[in-house]
């Protein structure tokens, strides 16, 4: 289980990064898109699963998941439910729109909270195959998409966990669906399932 999930992260990033414009352009994320990861980030951090690593650094994987693999992903994930947030037509053209998104990569900057750091994509799978992760810290790594706004009150994140202490030890992995409450925030409503397990 723990190596096909690798597998699919190292998959992934490969991904990312053949299909990815070359040269990094600088592309900004929006106000609600910042508000959604870094409340994303805060409630899954708060989780169970991370109770034992409260002290631990945060990597967040530099290249960000393509939002035309988290709708993919969240329409695999279908078959499970009985109402979708989107609808065929809009599936349609959403997937038309996404073909042609550029690469987005994280910066610092985009996040609130303490202790993280980005990583490229190609220094992360190097600390993999030579071993590095044994001489680092204790390490929660990330590798997260960017927001899909579905809507102004519902957006997608798919993301991937695990600890750096061993290489890549899967934690979680999934796509959440965060909402806009009353007051204008955006909070996590429900985890939908995942693709990769």
């Amino acid at each position: 289980m723990r190596k096909n999930l690798l597998l699919i992260l190292v998959i992934i990033l490969t991904f990312s990064c053949s299909t990815s414009i070359k040269t990094k352009e600088k592309l900004e994320l929006s106000k609600n898109e910042k508000e959604i990861i870094n409340n994303f980030l805060e409630n899954e951090l708060a989780s169970a699963a991370y109770r034992y690593r409260i002290n631990n650094n945060i990597v967040v994987i530099e290249t960000t998941i393509p939002k035309k693999q988290v709708l993919s992903d969240y329409l695999s994930l279908l078959i499970n439910y009985k109402k979708s947030l989107i609808d065929s037509i809009q599936a349609v053209k959403m997937t038309k729109e996404l073909e042609k998104e550029p690469q987005y990569y994280w910066k610092n900057s985009d996040f609130i909270i303490k202790n993280l750091q980005s990583q490229s994509s190609e220094d992360f799978r190097k600390t993999i195959k030579t071993e590095e992760y044994f001489n680092l810290p204790n390490r929660i790594i990330f590798h997260l998409s960017v927001p899909l706004l579905i809507n102004e009150k519902e957006a997608l994140v798919s993301f991937m966990s695990g600890s750096g202490d061993t290489g890549f030890t899967s934690i979680n992995s999934g796509i959440v669906l965060m909402t806009k409450n009353n007051e204008n925030k955006w909070v996590f409503k429900c985890f939908l399932g995942s693709p990769y397990s």
